[in-house]
C-alpha cells in the first residue's frame, strides 16, 4: 500500500449556488495534494433515483437549461477550472442530454484516477474544516486495511435547526454516512444511493468494497470527525425537492417547521417523507454552530 495518498473528492451537482463557492477555500489548504472532481448535470429519474416516480417525482424545466445549471454553478466551475486547472476536472453531457442517473455521474471519473488513492464524496451541501480532511487523511494512512469510513453528520433542517437524534431519519447507521474510501483503479459504483464501491475479483465475483475494512461511526466521532449536512436550509433546496423527489408540500411544511417555537419536537409531524420518532432541535440547544456563524 502507498505511504502517500492523493485525495480524490468528487462532487455531482445541478444548481449548487451558494454551498459551492465554499468547498474551495477548504480543499486548498489541506496538507494531501488533492485533486476535485465536479459532474454536472441533471440526473435522469433512473437507476438509484427512479423511486422518486412513484411519488410524483419530476424533471421540471425551471430547473435546468439544456441539462445544466442555471444559477452560476456553471459559470463558476468554468471559473474554477481556470485557476486551478491540474486540479479541478469537469464532466458533462453533449447539450440537452441527461446523465442516466446519479450513478453514471458518480462513475464518470474513475477512469482518470489511476493510482490507489482517497476516494472522497463531498455533496454540494456537505462541509468538513481544513483539520477534519487532514485526520480523516491521516486515518487511512495509519491503517492500510482499512478501505472505507462511515461518520454521522449534523443534520440541517433549517438554518439554525438541526436533527438531534441518531438512529433514524437521516443519521441511520445501516447506511449513513459512508463518504470515504481507500481506492484502487478497478474499483467502479455499483450505486450511489447509498454509496456502494465494489470490485470485480480475478474469478469474476462482484466484492463491496467496505467489507474489506471499514472505520466505525464511533472510530470517526472519536477523532471529531462528524460533518454538517445543510440539507434543507434554503427555500431553493426545498423547492427542488418537492419537484424532483415528490416531497409533497416540501416548501409549505419546512416554512411551519421554520416557524416552531416549541422544541425539541418530532420531524415527522412536519415532513411528511419522515416516518420515524426522529427529533429535530435548535442549534443553540445543542451546543452547535447555526448556518448563520457558518455560512454567511
Amino acid at each position: 500500500m502507498a505511504k502517500d495518498l492523493k485525495i480524490h473528492f468528487f462532487t455531482i451537482v445541478l444548481n449548487g449556488m451558494p454551498f459551492i463557492e465554499k468547498h474551495i477555500e477548504r480543499f486548498s489548504k489541506i496538507s494531501p495534494a488533492w485533486h476535485w472532481h465536479i459532474i454536472e448535470g441533471v440526473a435522469d429519474l433512473k437507476n438509484d433515483t427512479s423511486w422518486s416516480i412513484a411519488n410524483g417525482g419530476e424533471i421540471d424545466s425551471s430547473f435546468h437549461k439544456d441539462g445544466l445549471s442555471i444559477d452560476g454553478t456553471s459559470e463558476y466551475i468554468n471559473s474554477l477550472k481556470e485557476k486551478y486547472p491540474t486540479q479541478i476536472s469537469i464532466y458533462r453531457k453533449l447539450k440537452g442530454e441527461f446523465w442516466n442517473g446519479k450513478k453514471e455521474m458518480v462513475n464518470a471519473p474513475l477512469p482518470f484516477i489511476i493510482e490507489e488513492s482517497l476516494l472522497w464524496q463531498i455533496d454540494v451541501d456537505e462541509f468538513w474544516s481544513t483539520t477534519q480532511m487532514n485526520n480523516a487523511y491521516q486515518l487511512f494512512i495509519n491503517n492500510p486495511n482499512k478501505f472505507s469510513a462511515f461518520y454521522w453528520c449534523e443534520y440541517f433542517v433549517g438554518r439554525d435547526i438541526v436533527i438531534s437524534t441518531r438512529g433514524g431519519y437521516a443519521n441511520n447507521p445501516a447506511f449513513e454516512w459512508e463518504r470515504t474510501w481507500r481506492f484502487l483503479p478497478h474499483f467502479r459504483w455499483a450505486s450511489h444511493e447509498p454509496p456502494t464501491l465494489v470490485e470485480k475479483t480475478f474469478s469474476g465475483e462482484i466484492k463491496v468494497v467496505r467489507n474489506r475494512g471499514i472505520f466505525s461511526h464511533q472510530e470517526t466521532e472519536a477523532n471529531g470527525l462528524v460533518f454538517r449536512h445543510l440539507a434543507y436550509v434554503d427555500e431553493n433546496q426545498l423547492r427542488f425537492k418537492e419537484k424532483y423527489y415528490g416531497y409533497k408540500d416540501a416548501i409549505s411544511d419546512w416554512g411551519r417547521l421554520q416557524a416552531n417555537k416549541a422544541f425539541p419536537t418530532k420531524l415527522s409531524s412536519y415532513f411528511n417523507w419522515v416516518n420515524d420518532d426522529t427529533l429535530a432541535d435548535k442549534t443553540s440547544n445543542l451546543g452547535i454552530m447555526s448556518m448563520h456563524d457558518f455560512f454567511d
